[in-house]
């Protein structure tokens, strides 16, 4: 039934006063509801398993909860996305980020077959595959497994791994990783294989106290936020979050609070420290920065507090102290070495006044002189173990000689040197200082310098793990290539007139799915490695190789023609057929484009060059069905 209005010209027009007010209210009305439409439409909706604790849960009350839930926040907050949290049946939720009902996942494991449907984040967590038993037993390794009864989940990756390397017929196939921690608990099985922090989590809460966890891990799989495949905008957006939520240390504070205490099968092993808490976070190396810190700081404040107690009744002690403070304030926002150097030679001669120095860094199995003072003699390069900085390094304590001419180990660079204090910097290097006369160096001397070394190693560590961050922002995990996301920013940089003509080599690995499909994930891992190995040696060095997906590869070539660019593509063809490493012929596709104008948009280019190494393949292909059942069907794709 339809209904139809009718007004006067007028009341359209001008309206009666009633009729203007009652325009507002609509207006208005109208106004609130694009507004709100508008938010709507910017709300990113993640989802996530809503039975797989620690990492993402529905609590008694039902709001998602777990590690995957509170670090989304924390991103969210710090990308400053407006997200919505959905969790729920685990093929369900994996259907509807398929079908685009969801923007992406909380957490999903990263394997090859995997990336070709999705993008995946830099990892956030790692999946540690581990092995448990009874208590009673002796520690267990991998070798204990052959031919043993064993419980793992039906058809999961263990399930897979057991199958894979032929380790036993005897399986015990399970439901869930609960149900077979209390079979094992209950004695049936000799082992169980399952994720090592979940299965310490599911333990604690179900009370199975009988049970240890062996230090052998099987293997691991990074574990990362899953987006649509190519959705570059939000993958960048959650990337850069991650970075600034661990840089600020409240990734930490999540991961302990969700993993911190699911460690008390550790406390049981009598060859662990008791700190076992700390083992937890060691085994992520990659989040290994905030405990770093964290410890150095305990340790130098611990230090500063003893020494001020012994400096109570003198002030120029405590002056050099909150001098040295003031230089860690300022070791701490040092981004390169170098500057650390500086600060360290300043601090020695400033405040410590040490008149002759010498700075020596481990590099390789020497010890350079990185800073020494100029009015003295110094051996700039000496094997890391000789002399007395060696073993200062080699003990990691401090040593203090008052006479040079009568200590063996001693190996003076001048006649003139009569006492030396050394000092260690951690593994990192030597910080010595000498004197002309003997006996100069008291006790203190020696404190207030191993108070600044311990500045120095806290900054050097931390300007180390800060460029391994970084590195793993912009470099594939698997091959050590750069990945799309660097790709993306350089091209923005380098698409100018001075670099044209700009050429791109689009790869396809060949029969990448047919190796995993015969040999296993692992040897396929092995065959994709060596292949962009061997097309990372066969360009020039100014060319940029990165990994662009599964078993994709682009090759950016700056001022280079087609001809040439093929010409690289010959001498990659040639370099992968001496590669004999492996059960087929190692092989890919590849297509060339070239940009020639600024008019033109790389991405058609780009576009391109895949279109033109999708021919190539058909070709390849049609090639393999002509010749008959005789050719090695491994180097076909399943792309066809």
């Amino acid at each position: 039934m339809k209904t139809f209005f009718f007004c006067d010209d007028r009341d359209m027009m001008f309206g009666t006063g009633v009729n203007r007010k009652m325009n507002k209210t609509v207006l208005t009305l109208l106004v609130s509801i694009l507004l709100f439409t508008s938010v709507i439409a910017e709300k990113l909706v993640f989802g996530g398993d809503n039975a797989y604790p620690p990492y993402e849960f529905v609590d008694k009350n039902g709001e998602p909860i777990g590690f995957n839930v509170d670090l989304m926040r924390a991103v969210a907050d710090s990308a400053e996305l407006d997200i919505e949290i959905e969790l729920g049946e685990w093929n369900s939720v994996v259907e509807k980020l398929q079908s685009g009902e969801l923007n992406g996942l909380l957490g999903m494991a990263v394997t090859p077959e995997r990336q070709k449907i999705y993008s995946f984040s830099i990892p956030h967590n790692t999946l540690h595959m581990g092995i448990f038993y009874r208590k009673g037993q002796k520690e267990t390794t991998v070798e204990d497994l052959f031919g043993k009864e064993i419980v793992v989940q039906r058809n999961g990756v263990m399930y897979d791994y057991l199958l894979e390397n032929s380790i036993t017929d005897k399986i015990i196939a399970v439901e869930s990783p609960i149900e077979g921690l209390k079979l094992l608990s209950s004695g049936s099985g000799d082992f169980g294989l399952f994720e090592k922090y979940q299965c310490l989590y599911f333990a604690k809460e179900n009370k199975i106290d009988n049970l240890e966890v062996s230090s052998t891990v099987l293997f691991d799989r990074d574990y990362a936020f899953a987006t649509a495949k190519d959705d570059f905008v939000l993958l960048n957006k959650l990337n850069k979050g991650l970075l600034l939520v661990r840089e600020s240390g409240e990734y930490d504070m999540i991961f302990e609070k969700w993993f911190g205490s699911a460690n008390w099968f550790e406390q049981n092993k009598k060859h662990l420290l008791v700190a076992a808490g700390i083992l937890v976070f060691f085994a992520i190396g990659l989040f290994f920065l905030w405990i770093w810190n964290h410890t150095l700081k305990r340790r130098v404040k611990a230090r500063t507090e003893e020494l001020e107690k012994k400096a109570t009744e003198n002030e120029r002690l405590r002056a050099k102290i909150r001098s040295l403070h003031d230089i860690a304030f300022k070791m701490e926002s040092c981004t390169e070495e170098e500057e650390v150097f500086d600060l360290i030679v300043k601090a020695a001669t400033d405040i410590l006044s040490f008149d002759y120095y010498s700075l020596d860094v481990v590099e390789g199995d020497y010890l350079v002189a990185k800073r020494h003072s100029g009015n003295i003699e110094v051996n700039s390069r000496v094997p890391k173990y000789e002399g007395i900085a060696g073993k200062t390094l080699k003990t990691g304590k401090t040593i203090i000689i008052d006479n040079v001419s009568k200590e063996i180990d001693a190996r003076p660079s001048s006649s003139k040197i009569k006492a030396v204090l050394s000092v260690p910097i951690g593994d990192y290097g030597v910080f010595q200082t000498v004197t002309i006369e003997s006996g100069s160096f008291k006790q203190e001397d020696a404190e207030l310098a191993e108070l600044l070394m311990l500045h120095a190693l806290g900054a050097f560590e931390k300007i180390k793990k800060t460029k391994e961050i970084r590195f793993l922002a912009f470099h594939d995990s698997l091959t050590g290539l750069y990945n799309r996301t660097f790709f993306d920013e350089e091209v923005s940089r380098v698409d100018t007139s001075r670099n044209l003509p700009i050429s791109v080599i689009f790869a396809d690995v060949n029969g990448l799915k047919a190796l995993n499909d015969s040999f296993g994930h692992f040897y396929g891992d092995d065959y994709l490695k060596t292949i962009s190995r061997t097309i990372k040696e066969s360009c020039r060095h100014e060319d940029l190789v990165v990994r662009w997906g599964g078993d994709e590869f682009v090759v950016l070539l700056l001022r280079t023609d087609t001809e040439k660019a093929e010409e690289i593509v010959s001498r990659i063809e040639e370099n992968l057929s001496k590669v004999g490493c492996f059960s087929v012929e190692a092989s890919a596709s590849f297509g060339v484009a070239t940009k020639k104008d600024l008019v033109t948009d790389f991405y058609d280019v780009l576009r391109n060059a895949e279109l033109a190494m999708y021919s190539k393949k058909r070709e390849l292909n049609s090639k393999t069905d002509s010749r008959g059942p005789n050719f090695p069907e491994a180097i076909r794709d399943d792309q066809e």
